[in-house]
């Protein structure tokens, strides 16, 4: 029983060692950060557009 246990967590870390050299489900790293360039874009814009009006309206009560 020990033997499949300990055979079980060898596949599976070299498994895991696979996906880590192949840079997980994307084939082309590079590409898949590219792809999600222009959508955190947009995030990080209305992140600071909305930090810019809450300090406006910090200020304003003071």
């Amino acid at each position: 029983m020990r033997g499949v246990v300990v055979l079980g967590a060898l596949l599976l870390a070299l498994g895991a060692f696979y996906v880590l050299l192949r840079g997980g489900s994307a084939s082309n790293p590079k590409h898949a950060l590219e792809a999600t360039g222009p959508a955190l874009d947009d995030i990080d814009a209305k992140s600071r557009a909305a930090m810019r009006e809450l300090l406006r309206e910090a200020g304003e009560e003071e």
